[in-house]
């Protein structure tokens, strides 16, 4: 007879993200009427332990000096056991788990980052822009040592969330490990709902089009299916796919997207646990024009990012450029067991078609691009709001970066072209002089960020800047060859 089981969910990426909703999103549904798993016989060494622990029990309900309910031991039992196995695995108690599953409903405050365990340290992913982390400078690989006051090196990621989530318009602090500062730093954030859309798009210069993906959610083939009608009536010449700071989403989400990209049927990624390999390919009817591709990732990019963008390197489809990711990619499922209770158990990895174990390895680019280190990313954070950078602006006109880019290609003899190079050179020694140091495409990275043209913060990114270079290269190529 069948046993009338609940809903068993698997969840993607052991990551969570303090935004509208809790991140750990279903990505498939086991039948409730499931045959339940043949058990195998107890063996003696496994007997043997369960003996132990009677004992142990006993002893304490018996002899401590409290009077513990054998509720209390048994939960802290659970938890102790689950701990030696992995950073994901988790219990939920009843309370907990009914509150887990009415929070995937609703909209909460939260502060706009991706949090994981990494190095068995509450580390953040990815902070997303405009957000109350983005603005309060967090940055990916930050360690969360403390929650207000609180300390978190035991802490499970449910029990920091619950912390750092809470009502929008009320404040959190957080003391932050950074690499690089011989200090904690302290952070106060006011918490806020969060809203970002999951797709950006735009055609660049060179008639280069522009696919950013910040979340792998239920629509997001559904945006990019509306990107691509737009690019399909444009002479687009290759395409950006911006993965960076992506903490992953919903598989079927991620698979989606790799097959605009690859042939169909072409593996995308597989899963390895006890239960047997299971292959996700790529699906016909997404397959678009073959444009040339970039793929750009970064220390952010994790889980769906992480999958799109080792399928898109193993078959050679593109060009994945950046810094090395995050390698995050477990497989989580919760099992609800009796009396309203659940238990979180990491079930499998994900691979990559070569066989890469994304989870342990992270994917290495093609192209290693540098980004600002730490030392400059704090200097860019300074020039959001600089008053130099917008008078500089105001004084030049609104397309000052393309009138410096014209400047630099100019004949040495152009005195026009001299006399703005000055000036820019008079704004670098300037920022200097207050002690920000910055390379040249730092600064003009700042310019763009407050410039009124909204394809400045793109073009004049610098990694951005370099895949438009590698694309353009690409196509000069195949013209003298054609």
């Amino acid at each position: 007879m069948k046993a009338n089981r609940p809903v068993i969910t698997s969840w993607f990426g052991g990551v969570m993200i303090l935004g509208c909703m809790l991140s750990f999103i279903p990505i498939t549904v086991i039948a409730q009427d499931e045959e339940p798993a043949s058990s195998n016989p107890l063996d003696d060494e496994l007997m043997e332990q369960i003996h132990l622990f009677s004992e142990i029990l006993a002893r304490t309900q018996q002899d401590h000096r409290d009077n513990p309910e054998a509720k209390q031991l048994i939960y802290g039992a659970i938890r102790g056991m689950l701990r030696t196995l992995d950073p994901y695995s988790q219990f939920f108690e009843p309370e907990n788990f009914a509150e887990l599953r009415e929070e995937n409903r609703g909209t909460y405050g939260g502060l706009g980052m991706a949090i994981g365990i990494r190095d068995n340290r509450l580390t953040v992913i990815t902070p997303f822009k405009n957000t109350p982390a983005g603005q309060a400078g967090i940055q990916s690989g930050d360690v969360i040592d403390e929650i207000e006051e609180k300390e978190t090196a035991n802490m499970t990621l449910e029990e920091a969330v619950k912390l750092l989530r809470g009502e929008p318009g009320t404040q959190v602090k957080v003391t932050i490990i950074r690499e690089g500062e011989l200090e904690k730093l302290e952070v106060t954030m006011t918490r806020d709902v969060i809203r970002f859309p999951n797709v950006e798009s735009k055609t660049l210069k060179g008639n280069i089009g522009y696919i950013r993906i910040n979340q792998f959610r239920q629509t997001t083939a559904a945006d990019v299916d509306d990107v691509f009608k737009t690019f399909n009536q444009q002479d687009i010449r290759g395409i950006i796919l911006d993965l960076r700071s992506n903490p992953g989403g919903i598989l079927q989400s991620a698979v989606e997207i790799a097959s605009y990209f690859l042939e169909p049927e072409q593996l995308i990624v597989y899963t390895q646990g006890k239960q047997p390999r299971q292959n996700f390919v790529a699906i016909e009817a997404k397959l678009q024009k073959h444009y040339p591709l970039v793929v750009l990732v970064n220390y952010g990019s994790a889980s769906g990012s992480e999958i799109v963008a080792a399928a898109i390197k193993d078959h050679g489809r593109g060009l994945v450029m950046g810094q090395k990711t995050y390698g995050k990619a477990s497989v989580q499922q919760i099992f609800p067991l009796s009396g309203g209770a659940a238990v979180k158990l990491t079930t499998a990895h994900y691979y990559s078609p070569s066989g890469v174990d994304i989870h342990d390895e992270g994917i290495s680019p093609n192209i290693e691009l540098p980004w600002f280190n730490r030392s400059e990313a704090r200097m860019l954070e300074k020039l959001r709001t600089n008053e130099k950078i917008k008078a500089f602006i105001e004084e030049n006109g609104d397309d000052i970066l393309n009138q410096l880019e014209k400047a630099r290609a100019a004949p040495r003899n152009d005195a026009e072209a001299k006399a703005l190079l000055k000036k820019f050179r008079q704004l670098v020694d300037s920022l200097a002089n207050d002690q920000i140091i910055l390379s040249d495409a730092g600064i003009e990275l700042a310019i763009a960020r407050q410039t009124e043209n909204d394809l400045d913060q793109y073009e004049f990114d610098p990694q951005i800047s370099l895949a438009i270079q590698q694309l353009q290269a690409g196509a000069l190529l195949q013209t003298m060859y054609e």
